[in-house]
């Protein structure tokens, strides 16, 4: 497996300079990556019931690969049901007015829009939700973009008030870069750890981070101990990704409680990670 995976990884990378042109004709004009100073890159959607998470919360992290599954919005309402903070990947926003359900789900939604689709209104990028409002919020695009498409890829930190006064914590959602070398998957990373650094208290750092290889596992899990954080070891019956582990929930400051695969939701490739937390008192 390991043999037939190198040598997959080897294939792609001596056939991305021939394909490259001809991609680029045939999606010429299909994606635009919105300018970082583009004031409505960041939007705040919907209207949370509370000001401050409360002393026992509940996660849930999903790649929703576009929301392209015609059951989507019953898989969203049955997602945010039973969580209280929801971090997407690939996650779509159409037009400038709020979706019904940003409004009626008793979440604010806080979307970090990466690239559109020109002359459509619609973008994808990732987008955070929570049933408190975020204190602050802000994005960091990939400095490199992926293959083929010209994407970028992003990273958004909200930060969000504890119960009883507990301190704040700090909540990143990525979605990190896949087909490009080492290298750029690193450059990706010092951009986390650059959002990581200056918070002290609780956080929370969770997405779909494209570990599809021992040497981005290690660079990866490097970087969350050197900020104490550890994985929460919830792991799907991963048929989706052939035994692949891409999506990681990694905590900080936090009582890590139950934990599990939500794979009775079919609406995407990855599977939704459920995990429970407790705030420990002050």
């Amino acid at each position: 497996m390991a043999r037939a995976r190198k040598i997959g990884n080897r294939l792609g990378r001596s056939l991305t300079p021939i394909l490259k042109p001809v991609f680029r004709a045939v999606t010429r004009g299909r994606f635009e990556t919105l300018p970082v100073a583009e004031p409505d890159a960041v939007r705040r959607l919907g209207r949370p019931g509370r000001a401050a998470l409360g002393a026992r919360f509940a996660l849930v992290s999903w790649n929703v690969s576009k929301l392209r599954h015609r059951a989507w919005l019953a898989n969203m309402t049955t997602v945010a049901a039973q969580a209280d903070l929801v971090l997407l990947q690939e996650a779509m926003l159409h037009g400038d007015r709020a979706h019904e359900f940003h409004e009626s789900s008793g979440f604010e939604w806080v979307m970090a829009q990466s690239f559109k689709y020109p002359g459509k209104a619609v973008t994808t990028g990732v987008k955070t939700g929570a049933r408190a409002a975020a204190l602050d919020c802000l994005m960091i695009r990939s400095l490199d973009r992926e293959p083929l498409y010209e994407s970028p890829k992003t990273l958004l930190a909200t930060r969000y008030a504890l119960h009883d006064h507990r301190g704040e914590l700090l909540v990143i959602n990525i979605h990190a870069m896949n087909f490009v070398s080492t290298r750029k998957f690193s450059r990706q990373l010092a951009q986390l750890v650059e959002l990581m650094s200056p918070h002290a208290g609780p956080m929370i750092v969770a997405g779909d981070f494209n570990t599809w290889n021992a040497r981005r596992q290690r660079l990866l899990t490097a970087a969350m101990a050197q900020f104490g954080l550890a994985r929460a070891p919830v792991r799907p019956w991963n048929w989706r990704h052939f035994t692949l582990v891409l999506d990681h929930v990694f905590y900080r400051g936090l009582v890590l409680g139950q934990t599990r695969p939500m794979v009775e939701i079919r609406g995407s490739d990855h599977v939704p990670l459920w995990a429970e937390f407790t705030v420990p008192d002050a």
